[in-house]
């Protein structure tokens, strides 16, 4: 097992899969509360150049911002596009070993099938979990001292928790399916479609709740209630977001998110002990 995760290790950090990821989530985390903030400095240049009542309806939404919209939006935008964008950097190591047959070289070593999955599904989903609540923490500190006003940082901690979960949840469905089939192109696909379709489809059915596809609208939906203020874009998210942020939800949700994660596990562990071939005994199979 030792091995297995000093192989896994050196497979993420030496290939700079540690730095990009988290170069991309805390770039994303910053991206709101900066672009907004810029924004903010441009158009009050321009005050001058129009009437009261023209600005504020052109303009109101980037000089009424709240650092609870900036946090809402630093929610979506580290869930959503970061969700996607790590699907794609830990390619290599979903499936890519095998798809390269390079995964022969640690079996025949005798690194075996728990060996190898284990620090997979402990290594990458952790980090991508611990990294996305920090981001989010980051991006809400940065929407706080630009845009001023006050956080309920219980529920920013709830948002940025249920984001990470949801994370490291695709996570582990992507290296289940590329480990599998040998395919991580493949598995990618299948992982972005699921996160883009699914939580539509099941709002359908109104089935919404107790999964791990809810998570990211609980995460939106705590962030937008972390703040006490005004703002166009917060009032209308407010009005439109019809999710239930109970404790119960995010809590089972949560809990349905580990679970499920560890069912993957099984999974693969089962995958991968059904492609060992035995050359032992009296009839080698060849």
């Amino acid at each position: 097992m030792i091995n297995g995760f000093r192989k896994e290790m050196l497979f993420f950090t030496r290939g700079g899969r540690f730095i990009i990821i988290l170069v991309v989530l805390f770039g994303l985390a910053a991206m709101s509360p900066l672009l907004f903030g810029i924004m903010r400095v441009l158009i009050g240049s321009m005050e001058q150049m129009y009437d009261e009542e023209s600005f504020a309806s052109l303009f109101g939404l980037f000089t009424n911002m709240t650092a609870s919209e900036c946090t809402a939006y630093t929610v979506e935008y580290v869930a959503d596009y970061g969700a996607i964008v790590i699907l794609f950097i830990l390619k290599a190591a979903a499936g890519g070993e095998q798809q390269k047959r390079s995964v022969i070289i640690p079996q025949c070593s005798g690194l075996s099938a728990v060996s190898y999955a284990a620090p997979k599904f402990i290594i990458y989903p952790l980090f991508t979990f611990v990294t996305s609540v920090l981001a989010v923490f980051t991006g809400a500190l940065l929407s706080l001292a630009i845009f001023g006003g006050a956080l309920d940082w219980s529920k920013v901690l709830a948002a940025a928790v249920c984001a990470g979960v949801f994370i490291a949840f695709i996570t582990c469905v992507q290296f289940c399916l590329g480990i599998c089939t040998g395919r991580s192109g493949l598995a990618v696909v299948i992982c972005i479609v699921m996160q883009m379709l699914l939580p539509s489809f099941l709002a359908l059915f109104r089935v919404d709740r107790f999964n791990p596809f809810a998570l990211t609208s609980i995460a939106m939906s705590m962030a937008i209630n972390s703040g006490d203020g005004t703002g166009a874009v917060l009032t209308a998210l407010q009005s439109s977001s019809t999710t239930d942020v109970s404790v119960l939800n995010i809590a089972v949700s949560i809990g349905t998110a580990i679970v499920i994660g560890i069912l993957l596990y099984l999974i693969t562990i089962f995958g991968l002990h059904a492609k060992e071939v035995h050359n032992e005994g009296d009839d080698p199979l060849l």
